[in-house]
């Protein structure tokens, strides 16, 4: 399925399951309460027996996939719903489309971290608050080269990606490394605010439909204006070094246990980061499209290959064991965004099994690497947006005219919102 229908297809799922919330809204307000928890009950037997009638009769195609997840989706999302109108637990608040949970629960637990080395703490963060500044000048760094990227390509490139679990990454691992990210990221701010004196009132969860897409820490507003603008950049500044942490430490573990590239025979002249159109006479502007055209190949096989850098051609060679074998032909280098590496030690798993943990692993580091430099972006929504006005407030201060300080916050929010518009236009002028 092309990028584009994948898009189209989430739209619709995205509609449906609105729609089906505020359907659900609407009658658990004036209705019964058991003809909702039956129909929810329905909704899930029917997903998991057609589930199991597509891929016991081997159906596997992208649209089948999409309808048992979209079935899959709406029931889980009406599931939900119901369960939160009988139950009604405290900290719930139920919209159209949109689910918020929060809870003090986790309090108690996050000021006994806090309080335990709090030096330590305070320095961590306090070295959070020097990489805050330097990923938001990486990122505007990365930001402008890829629209010169794009700029001056031979055909638009993908630079900026929305990061969407099934659709432009793998779901579970996708899931997983989502996961991951944001409970790092929220605890990391709220384990900074309590070690400055901050009191947190909550953390809490955002849904969209069925699908966690953020957390959130809520500090007391009055608690946090009170406190120096040091404890507040440090505040701000704890999300995005906590993933960084994470990204490091996951790459680390990486390092440990894997080692380089499996054998690549007949490369045919390709290098990193060269864009493959063509096979012979067969387009392949999707990684799909190129996968399904080796797979009607053969090792020895004379085949030109079309790429922005011109056309090269050469035998295919022979799929090593680590890529699983076979007899199609093999071009010899990665064709997706995460490549295999070996185990330096198979520790009784399978190459399978050591691919799925490199999958995981992977989008673990990716992700937290990704947010840990672009959430440092001085744009709003994002903790650079207030970062910076904090620490242009504290020169201001220490002598700064107001109004070159106003002027500098805005050049910088200006810059960041451009580059990131730009790349994303860009980007998607490639779904054209």
């Amino acid at each position: 399925m092309s990028l584009a229908l994948s898009y189209t297809m989430s739209i619709v799922i995205g509609t449906l399951c609105t729609l089906t919330t505020v359907i659900i809204q609407f009658f658990l307000t004036v209705s019964d309460l058991t003809p909702m928890r039956n129909m929810g009950f329905w909704c899930a037997k029917k997903f998991i027996t057609l589930s199991r009638k597509f891929y016991r009769n081997g159906a596997r195609t992208s649209l089948q996939a999409y309808l048992v997840w979209l079935l899959g989706f709406l029931a889980l999302t009406a599931a939900l719903w119901i369960l939160g109108y009988v139950k009604k637990p405290s900290g719930l608040k139920l919209g159209p489309g949109y689910a918020i949970y929060s809870s003090a629960a986790l309090n108690a637990f996050i000021d006994g971290l806090a309080h335990r080395a709090s030096k330590l703490w305070k320095a961590w963060f306090t070295v959070g608050t020097v990489l805050f500044a330097i990923s938001a000048a990486s990122a505007i760094y990365l930001l402008g080269g890829g629209l010169i990227r794009e700029l001056t390509a031979v055909r638009p490139q993908v630079t900026v990606m929305p990061v969407v679990p099934g659709l432009t990454i793998p779901l579970l691992p996708g899931v997983v490394a989502l996961v991951v990210t944001v409970l790092v990221h929220e605890f990391s701010h709220a384990i900074a605010a309590r070690n400055e004196g901050v009191k947190v009132n909550r953390l809490g969860v955002i849904f969209v439909m069925a699908f966690p897409v953020g957390a959130f820490t809520e500090p007391d507003e009055q608690s946090f204006k009170e406190s120096t603008r040091g404890s507040k950049l440090r505040v701000l500044a704890a999300g995005s070094m906590a993933n960084l942490a994470v990204a490091g430490i996951t790459l680390g573990l990486m390092a440990l246990l894997l080692k380089g590239y499996p054998g690549s025979p007949g490369a045919l002249g390709l290098e990193t980061g060269y864009l493959i159109y063509g096979l012979n006479n067969t387009a392949t502007g999707t990684l799909s499209a190129l996968s399904a055209a080796l797979a009607k190949s053969h090792p020895g096989q004379l085949v030109t290959i079309v790429t922005n850098h011109g056309n090269f051609t050469g035998a295919l060679g022979v799929t090593p064991t680590a890529y699983g074998g076979g007899n199609k032909g093999f071009i010899g280098v990665e064709l997706s965004s995460m490549p295999f590496f070996l185990p330096r030690a198979y520790m009784g798993l399978s190459t399978g099994k050591w691919l799925q943990i490199q999958t995981y692993a992977f989008w673990i580091w990716f992700i937290n690497l990704n947010v840990g430099i672009f959430n440092a972006l001085p744009i709003p929504l994002l903790d650079g947006d207030q970062f910076f006005k904090e620490l242009i407030a504290a020169l201001r201060d220490r002598g700064l005219p107001a109004g070159f300080g106003y002027g500098i916050a805005l050049s910088l929010e200006a810059v960041a919102m451009g580059l990131l518009l730009a790349n994303l236009i860009f980007s998607a002028s490639t779904l054209l």
